[in-house]
């Protein structure tokens, strides 16, 4: 039997009765476009250059900029991940100082140990099982507490994955105040300030650099993203440097084109598709009420946060998707992430409150085990907290390495990164010394079936570390 290709499995699942409460935000459903074959051309006359724009891309970015109220906005279409790369090694040079949320996601990471950047690390604020903001006062301590050189950019993730901003306002003014750069990742917050139900974005609250991710809450495709900048501060002739090295020399003009369609609808008829949408979301919430599932709180409530107490976060993130046909977008430890955004249909909510209602109603399994309650969560955040860095992101990926068995690594200087994905944030970064706490939450999330992604080795038992020789020196 010859096993199905990519393009047919794909056809074959979004062809079944699958809703999907998860990334990318057009849901499969929101938008116009014709067979993308027929449009999908390269930089021939009359089209622009993405790298060079000057005509009918230069006016579409334009029109993004108006949209966010931004001095300047550029298209990506290599995702988010190129809009970090670039802002940090813009904005930081080869061997700088960067200020960054310990909760950041790895192309953070990938970017301060491409340029040899020395990371200083801001941890937020305890929130229950989820990350928390960044507070202003850790900020200001940072920056004005440090007898060695301020860095030269603040890099600062909100909101959140599970929708959690910070104060980006008064974290900007403080930034200023000492000439340095605030690069925000609002990746996840690409909606904001499209209507008063959600915070403002950090475009319009101070922040020299924000990036967007379009396909994250929006209804354009996987990939598509956006860059904005404003002030003096940053450099925006190296920015457009370092865009032109992250981003692919061929363009793709299908996903431009979904970025400008994006655009487009939400400048014509945003107002009217947001208030539809969060009339919508609200008719759910008010009708949500469970006694053995909980709403755990956030700032942003396009994103839905279920802690069960009746079976573990694992197993209603199953009984979802097998039972209920309802995809949702991940399960930690503790609660299970469901992304909402304007392409959600009334049906779409009804049947996710009907699910809901009946897994309520379900006792709990003695057989099943304990729920696995916010332990786990806790206790990565504390892992990564009390991670001393002995080396640089730079010097721990390019140093001679060898392999330790990761229950004996306690002590050694970590090679590797040990994540979680979704959402990608760190749990140990190359250069943090591997502790007793860190190998026990690894051991424990992959007890409690979760995959951890970035060592070498796939069943997580070993772990590239720094030779110990190398380190001593």
């Amino acid at each position: 039997m010859i096993a199905m290709s990519l393009y047919e499995q794909l056809i074959e699942y979004c062809a079944s009765d699958a809703y999907p409460f998860h990334m990318p935000g057009h849901k499969r459903r929101a938008g116009a476009m014709q067979d993308p074959f027929s449009f999908d051309i390269t930089e021939i006359d009359g089209f622009d250059d993405l790298h060079h724009a000057s005509g009918i891309l230069a006016r579409a970015q334009e029109r993004a900029a108006a949209l966010y109220s931004s001095s300047e906005t550029h298209f990506l279409v290599n995702g988010s991940t190129a809009g970090i790369l670039s802002a940090i090694t813009a904005g930081v040079p080869a061997a700088g100082e960067l200020l960054m949320a310990r909760n950041s996601h790895k192309s953070a990471y990938n970017a301060a140990g491409l340029r040899d950047i020395r990371t200083r690390y801001l941890y937020p604020v305890p929130h229950g099982e989820i990350n928390g903001p960044v507070d202003p006062a850790d900020v200001e301590q940072a920056l004005s507490g440090s007898a060695g050189p301020l860095p030269q950019a603040l890099f600062l993730t909100s909101p959140t994955y599970d929708g959690i901003v910070s104060d980006v306002r008064a974290i900007a003014q403080i930034a200023h105040r000492h000439g340095v750069i605030l690069i925000v990742d609002e990746a996840h917050g690409a909606h904001f300030g499209m209507h008063p139900a959600f915070p403002r974005s950090s475009v319009t609250l101070g922040a020299d650099i924000v990036i967007h991710s379009l396909h994250k809450t929006l209804p354009s495709l996987t990939q598509t993203a956006l860059l904005h900048v404003n002030g003096d501060l940053a450099d925006r002739r190296k920015l457009r440097s370092m865009l032109s090295v992250f981003q692919s020399s061929s363009p793709s003009y299908v996903l431009m084109a979904s970025i400008d369609s994006c655009i487009r609808t939400l400048s014509e008829c945003g107002d009217t598709l947001f208030e539809e949408y969060i009339g919508r979301l609200n008719r759910f919430r008010a009708r949500a009420h469970f006694t053995q599932i909980d709403l755990l709180p956030n700032d942003d409530p396009s994103r839905i946060l279920l802690r069960p107490r009746n079976m573990s976060a694992a197993r209603l993130y199953a009984l979802l998707r097998d039972r209920y046909h309802l995809q949702c977008e991940m399960s930690a430890p503790s609660y299970v992430l469901l992304i909402s955004s304007v392409a959600d249909t009334e049906e779409g909510f009804c049947r996710l409150l009907d699910a809901l209602q009946e897994l309520d109603r379900i006792s709990p399994d003695p057989a099943s085990g304990t729920p696995a309650g916010p332990g786990l969560t806790q206790a990565a955040q504390t892992a990564a907290q009390r991670a001393r860095i002995r080396a640089s992101l730079y010097e721990a990926l390019n140093a001679p390495q060898e392999t330790a068995a990761l229950r004996d690594a306690a002590g050694l200087i970590s090679a590797e990164y040990l994540y979680l994905y979704p959402p990608g944030i760190p749990l140990l970064a190359p250069g943090e010394e591997i502790t007793d706490t860190l190998i026990g939450c690894a051991e424990s999330l992959t007890l409690a079936g979760y995959e951890l992604h970035g060592t070498e080795d796939s069943t997580h038992q070993t772990i590239r570390v720094m030779k110990e020789e190398t380190t001593k020196r």
